[in-house]
């Protein structure tokens, strides 16, 4: 059947359950989130919302997050890989 009769949810918090991860109740909103934030480090926002399917509007007031690595760069910090 393919996709057709899936519940992609269920199988992500199922497997996200088995690896130990929790505490992510917007599962799917974060996981766009976090890639509208990566790709717009790297491609204008017009192009990027072209690709996901939003607007430049919606991208800002949803999806676009401010992450660690933003008030590092801003602090003067060098990431330090481990």
């Amino acid at each position: 059947m393919g996709w057709k009769n899936s519940n992609l949810r269920s199988e992500m918090t199922r497997l996200l359950r088995r690896a130990g991860v929790s505490g992510l109740p917007r599962l799917f909103h974060s996981m766009r989130a976090s890639r509208q934030t990566e790709l717009q480090r790297e491609f204008p926002l017009h192009v990027v919302c072209s690709w996901l399917g939003n607007s430049p509007r919606i991208a800002q007031q949803s999806y676009l997050l401010v992450t660690e690595d933003d008030f590092s760069k801003a602090a003067g910090v060098a990431k330090v890989m481990v």
